[in-house]
Formats: structure tokens, C-alpha cells, sequence
């Protein structure tokens, strides 16, 4: 019998991979240990729930083996529970599991041959200038600056609380987001013009600040450390709650309701994609849907 050699290649990968037996908790520390430095803490915190999820399902079985059948049965009971975080444990297990496979771990990926169903993607949730106000009555007074300027510019939340005043050009009036302690999701620096009211929060700001160019732009009262991304979540989304708005608002609706405001007011997407940092202009599409007057020009030349 004729035997290729990526039979034998397979083969071979396969014997090494059982004869390490490493459990899926083991395979988890190590995997998360090896991207914490690369990755941002919200990735990092998917990668642990997803994790968790899979565990729960299949116990801390034996990495080699974890076949299709155990992974085809662990989506199907989380995507009739829960689609969205069924579809955000697949994404985040492939890679890992892509990453047990170049250590020699496992033979083959089972994630790779697994697909979830797609599902109907809802337009971004997004607030205008009044609904903001309201929400601002019910935010703590050393915090209402943060979601004013986050509707402003359209900062992720990491890159709010991680804004420092050497990041900041108040005579030119823009920021720079991004510098060689603080990483952004597109691995790129860029830079963010302030309008009128954005420019003036900061310029307010820094005339009471003393150590003006040093430290953190947003920090906790009292010292010069820097927010954490869950408490001004939390204490964004509990104010809303208090204001009446939508359940569906929440932190990262203020930079959806700036890309939002810059469609409907004719700005051009690739211009929205340099403010918001996005990858490429396919991510900045999300919010063509609300261009309707050029929709109206395309149907009435009917």
C-alpha cells in the first residue's frame, strides 16, 4: 500500500498530539497566558467565557479527544440558547484550537469544519444630542465629560480611558489615538479632530488639571489612576436605564451615534472609517442604511 506523505505527515501528528494529553483547562491557561500581552482585555474576557462555555459542555476532557461530534453538539445546544454568543465562542475557539494545532497539541482543528448558521445582523443603536443630555442628569458629575466626548469622537472605550494628555494637541485641536504604551484594535495610530464642544471639554479640563501633559486625560478623583472599561460600562448603561431610553443603548452606542450623525449629515464613509480606526470601509458600511436621502434620489428616478 502506497502511504503519502501527508497521510504520514497526519499520522505522525496525531501520535505526538495523544501522547501529550493536555486537558482543556491546561490548554486554556497556556493559550491565554500566551496572548495576553497581544490582545485586549475584552478579547481576552471572550476567550475565558468561551472557554468556560466549551468546559461546562465536555468537562475538562483531553484535547486530542475533541472531535466534530462533541464540538457539533456544543453549538447546536448554544445556538438555540443564545445565537450571538454561540457565533462569538466559535470565532474565538477556531483560533485557539488553530494555535493547539501549530503546538503540536491536536492533528487535526475541529472547529475548522463546524459552521454557524448566520444570522440577521440589526442596524447599530444609536442616540442623538438631547437623548445624551438626559442620560448625562443621571451620570455622576466627574464622569459626564467621558460619554460627552466618546459621542463626540467616536473613541472606543479602551481609548478613552486609556487617553493621556501627551496624546492631546489642544492648539491644533486633535488627538492622537495610540502610542507605544496603548495599542489599538487596528494595530494603527491615527488622529481624531476635536469639534467645537469636544475641543472645549478638554481645553476645560486641562485648566484644572495641575500636572497638565502628564497622566491620564480621565482618571479616578483623588489620584492619577485611569478608569476601568467596566465601571464606566456600568455606570453608563445604569444611567440610561434611569433615563428611559432604549435597554438596547449602552456604552458603544455613543460611538455608533457619532458615525450614525456623521452619515445622516452626507459625511463620506471612508472619511467615517479614518475617524472610527476601522480596518477597511466594509466595516463602516454598517451604517449606509441610514443615507436614506440618497436612497430617495436612486428611487425617484424612477
Amino acid at each position: 500500500m502506497n502511504v503519502t506523505k501527508e497521510i504520514l505527515e497526519g499520522i505522525i501528528r496525531k501520535v505526538l498530539s495523544e501522547s501529550k494529553s493536555v486537558t482543556l483547562i491546561q490548554f486554556k491557561d497556556e493559550y491565554i497566558e500566551s496572548i495576553k500581552h497581544t490582545h485586549s482585555e475584552s478579547y481576552l474576557k471572550s476567550v475565558r467565557f468561551s472557554f468556560d462555555q466549551f468546559i461546562n459542555y465536555s468537562d475538562n476532557i483531553q484535547l486530542h479527544k475533541i472531535d466534530v461530534k462533541t464540538v457539533e453538539g456544543f453549538f447546536n445546544k448554544n445556538y438555540k440558547r443564545a445565537k450571538y454568543s454561540a457565533a462569538l465562542s466559535h470565532r474565538t475557539l477556531k483560533a485557539a484550537f488553530n494555535k493547539a494545532q501549530d503546538w503540536d497539541y491536536i492533528s487535526t482543528n475541529p472547529f475548522m469544519k463546524i459552521k454557524i448558521p448566520r444570522h440577521q445582523v440589526e442596524p447599530p443603536k444609536f442616540i442623538c444630542y438631547d437623548q445624551l443630555k438626559t442620560i448625562l442628569l443621571f451620570v455622576p458629575d466627574h464622569l459626564s465629560d467621558i460619554y460627552e466626548l466618546a459621542f463626540l469622537t467616536g473613541l472606543r472605550l479602551s481609548e478613552i480611558i486609556n487617553l493621556k494628555w501627551s496624546n492631546t494637541n489642544l492648539d491644533e485641536k486633535v488627538l492622537q489615538i495610540g502610542d507605544n504604551q496603548f495599542t489599538t484594535k487596528s494595530k494603527q495610530i491615527r488622529f481624531v479632530p476635536l469639534s467645537g464642544r469636544a475641543y472645549k471639554i478638554l481645553l476645560n479640563k486641562s485648566i484644572n488639571v495641575k500636572k497638565y501633559k502628564k497622566g491620564f486625560v480621565f482618571c479616578k478623583p483623588g489620584n492619577s489612576y485611569a478608569f476601568t472599561a467596566n465601571y464606566i460600562s456600568k455606570q453608563f448603561k445604569k444611567a440610561s436605564r434611569q433615563a428611559g431610553v432604549d435597554e438596547k443603548v449602552h456604552f458603544h452606542s455613543l460611538r455608533h451615534s457619532f458615525a450614525s450623525n456623521l452619515v445622516k449629515r452626507g459625511v463620506p464613509l471612508y472619511h467615517i472609517k479614518e475617524l472610527l480606526g476601522h480596518s477597511s470601509v466594509a466595516v463602516t458600511e454598517i451604517y449606509s442604511h441610514l443615507n436614506i436621502e440618497s436612497l430617495h434620489e436612486a428611487v425617484n428616478k424612477l
